[in-house]
């Protein structure tokens, strides 16, 4: 596409329609950074991929992927046919609020080429490659529990579960969700770098995170209940499409109880609430108590996600389908099983 005026999605996309590309399969592959010259066929890929549903508007405009690959909140990884038609893409980007840990995402490869090692090479490259080279302390990622396979491969590279986010998306079209109709996200994390810190662990919770700290290898301190004081200082995201509304919360106060029944009243009839509370301040074991009494349930672990830890909490509009979730590490499977317990006990 020529001109230097930005293109808006529609013509993106009519352009993408008129100007069809067929790639020969069974080309030999090569997998290496984003190179400007595959801005076109990035935008090319998605549209094979998804068509014209894909919900961020600068994956069909070359000039918009080239500009985003700038740095420092996209790094994509391709892999290319020698002619330079890109099959396979991999991502990491920006999306949690510490600035050291990126998420990995964007798995894509031509279904002609899905039959060799080419998502696993650029998976390979994007987690173990990538992130030293960019100086991260981690990366992190979504797995949709609909099968096993990413999670398989993401345990290869030292991927490991934290959290498990019951019934936070619609499903997938031409997938079945489970009893409900949706999909759970299991949290993936690889630690490059630890950040020890005093944390105040809920009691309730006390046992489980201890273990999950200790089978990761991660150094924590803990500290006695702290209290509550001042207001709560927080933030909301509404994902109006997936039915989802997120509370983060920075500094939970003595009035986080209205707060957090403010931040329901704000985003009425979501299937799905999350709730993000700091372990680092003495208030969250408190408010992690309030929070249970509206029918908050565990949803797992964020390791340094805002640079310290954070504790996943969620609500959903239906009993939880525990059944549908198909987990493939024994790992992910306890978590499930401690989710489920802890559901009872506040539903």
């Amino acid at each position: 596409m020529n001109g230097k005026r930005q293109h808006t999605r529609q013509e993106c996309l009519a352009w993408l329609r008129e100007n069809p590309r067929d790639i020969a399969p069974g080309q030999k592959i090569k997998i290496g950074d984003f190179q400007p010259e595959d801005a076109e066929g990035v935008a090319r890929l998605y549209y094979a991929i998804y068509g014209d549903k894909f919900p961020l508007d600068y994956v069909y405009d070359p000039k918009r992927i080239l500009e985003a690959n700038q740095g420092p909140d996209l790094y994509q990884v391709v892999g290319r046919t020698a002619s330079g038609d890109v099959v396979g893409l991999s991502a990491l980007f920006k999306a949690p609020p510490n600035e050291s840990l990126m998420e990995f995402g964007s798995l894509m490869v031509l279904p002609e080429y899905r039959a060799g090692r080419l998502a696993y090479e650029l998976m390979r490259m994007t987690m173990t490659e990538l992130p030293p080279r960019l100086g991260l302390q981690g990366v992190y990622g979504q797995s949709v529990c609909d099968h096993i396979v990413t999670q398989k491969f993401s345990e290869r590279f030292g991927s490991h579960g934290f959290a498990l986010e019951m019934e936070s998306i619609p499903a997938r079209p031409g997938i079945e969700g489970g009893a409900n109709g949706r999909n759970s996200l299991l949290n993936e994390f690889v630690i490059l770098q630890d950040t020890p810190q005093t944390l105040y662990l809920p009691q309730v919770y006390n046992v489980f995170l201890r273990g999950v700290y200790a089978l990761n290898g991660l150094k924590r301190d803990f500290a006695a209940d702290g209290q509550a004081a001042g207001e709560t200082r927080w933030d909301a995201n509404d994902f109006a499409e997936a039915s989802l509304a997120k509370m983060v919360v920075h500094e939970p106060g003595a009035d986080f109880s209205s707060a957090l029944e403010s931040f329901e009243a704000a985003h009425p009839a979501r299937y799905a609430y999350h709730l993000h509370l700091p372990l680092a301040h003495p208030g969250s074991p408190a408010a992690l108590e309030a929070a249970r009494g509206r029918g908050y349930f565990l949803g797992g672990l964020l390791p340094f996600w805002a640079g310290q830890d954070v504790l996943l909490m969620q609500k959903i509009a239906a009993s939880p389908d525990f059944s549908a979730p198909q987990l493939y590490s024994d790992g992910a499977k306890a978590i499930l099983e401690f989710i489920r317990q802890d559901y009872a006990t506040v539903s």
